[in-house]
């Protein structure tokens, strides 16, 4: 979500009553800068500890995996996470602690009534897998109650209302005091239909009556509530897609198995792709020949305005944005064009009109969102641009929390 489908929802007829409630009564950032790149998983940990990439360990949404040995496995387990959350936080602080879908969860610490955000064969039987993964017998329990829950993200509003039945079961079952719950609608619906579509437009409305559900939810149970919507990204409309394996394989840095163009024998140096933008990692980082040509090669492509790309990266500026510590380049493309998959065919391809995030926060189309709104909280608060790193340390500060580790101070929202 971005912030101006708040800020502009009359330009847009967006009837989101309380999404535009909770701005106007509570604090809001004109727009939030996000972390490189700005795809779900590293922008959703770094929400919950205030420290980039490079320093919580998600990357990116997949791991990487050149090989394709893991079977397209994202970043699920908490385990992976560096440095201390804001639910281990919470928990110490004595809140009672319930999450539903969050990004990077499985196995999460401090986490009292959990339900992680994981799938593998977007069958039934993910629905088995996931009653292992959350809290023993709750999933069980809470269904006569909540109804059946979906695991696929892609059932887009009728998955986000699954969990938000779910999580209004935890506040009122379990007591949950504080909880954090991804809806993930408007991405599916974006990436479809691309930002500000009629259909884009009917998810958010959809999602704005969920955030209704569960704040009712939450006063029900005690008075003292506070609310805070985040978005880990923003969108930008795309008509194309860069494949960028395509030019490694020409230029022999991807070897193809023979007579399989879609399987990967051996690489020398390879992209890991996050929507719109790709790193570039190498096999043996300290093989200068191979970094020169793989520096020349995408210079070269992008000399070229048909590829779509805005910039290379060097280890540098990555290391600057708090990017992939293994990642020798990046690739940021323009809006209009996304990253694509194929290693053989046409490296650029039309494409029909949808939508994409991942590329450098620096592009205003991936501006985040925040609002934040409950007892103490300034009024009609506008807080300007702020770092996405600084959010974790003030839901910590407002809960009466301790986060030492993250990035930044707490912002002045009281």
């Amino acid at each position: 979500m971005r912030p101006d489908y708040v800020s502009t929802a009359d330009r847009h007829g967006l009837k989101i009553p309380n999404l535009r409630r909770i701005s106007a009564t509570g604090a809001h950032a004109r727009g939030v800068r996000g972390v490189l790149p700005t795809v779900t998983y590293p922008s959703h940990t770094t929400l919950m500890t205030g420290v980039r990439p490079a320093k919580h360990g998600i990357f990116a949404n997949t791991t990487f995996d050149p090989l394709g040995k893991n079977q397209s496995g994202w970043y699920w387990y908490s385990e992976d996470i560096r440095v201390p959350t804001l639910w281990e936080a919470a928990a110490k602080a004595g809140y009672v602690v319930g999450s539903v879908s969050w990004p990077v969860t499985v196995g999460a610490r401090g986490i009292s009534w959990l339900i992680p955000e994981y799938w593998r064969a977007s069958t039934d039987e993910d629905l088995k897998l996931m009653r292992v993964l959350s809290t023993p017998g709750m999933m069980k329990e809470l269904e006569p109650q909540a109804g059946r829950y979906e695991t696929d993200l892609d059932n887009a509003i009728p998955g986000d209302w699954a969990r938000t039945r779910y999580a209004a079961a935890i506040i009122r079952r379990k007591h949950a005091r504080f909880l954090t719950v991804h809806l993930a609608a408007l991405d599916s619906v974006e990436h479809e239909s691309g930002p500000f579509s009629p259909d884009a437009n009917l998810a958010l409305e959809e999602i704005d009556r969920m955030v209704g559900t569960l704040e009712q939810a939450m006063r029900s149970e005690t008075r003292n509530t506070a609310i805070c919507i985040v978005s880990d990204h923003g969108f930008a409309s795309i008509n194309h897609q860069f494949n960028i394996a395509v030019p490694f394989v020409n230029a022999g840095l991807i070897t193809l198995n023979q007579g399989k163009t879609s399987s990967v024998k051996d690489w020398t140096a390879s992209p890991w792709e996050a929507g719109a933008l790709a790193f570039v990692v190498l096999k043996n980082p300290r093989d200068p020949k191979v970094r020169a040509t793989v520096e020349k090669l995408l210079h070269e492509l992008a000399a070229d305005p048909a590829n779509g790309i805005s910039h290379i990266l060097d280890r540098a500026e990555i290391a600057a944005m708090g990017g992939a510590a293994n990642a020798e380049f990046a690739v940021d493309m323009k809006p209009g064009f996304s990253l694509g998959g194929a290693l053989d065919g046409p490296a650029v391809r039309a494409i029909k009109p949808g939508g994409a995030h991942g590329y450098s926060p620096l592009h205003p189309e991936m501006q985040a969102a925040f609002l934040i709104s409950g007892p103490g909280i300034r009024q009609d608060f506008d807080l300007g641009e702020i770092d996405m790193r600084s959010i974790a340390p003030t839901l910590a500060s407002y809960l009466g929390a301790s986060l030492t580790t993250a990035d930044l101070p707490a912002l002045n929202i009281k």
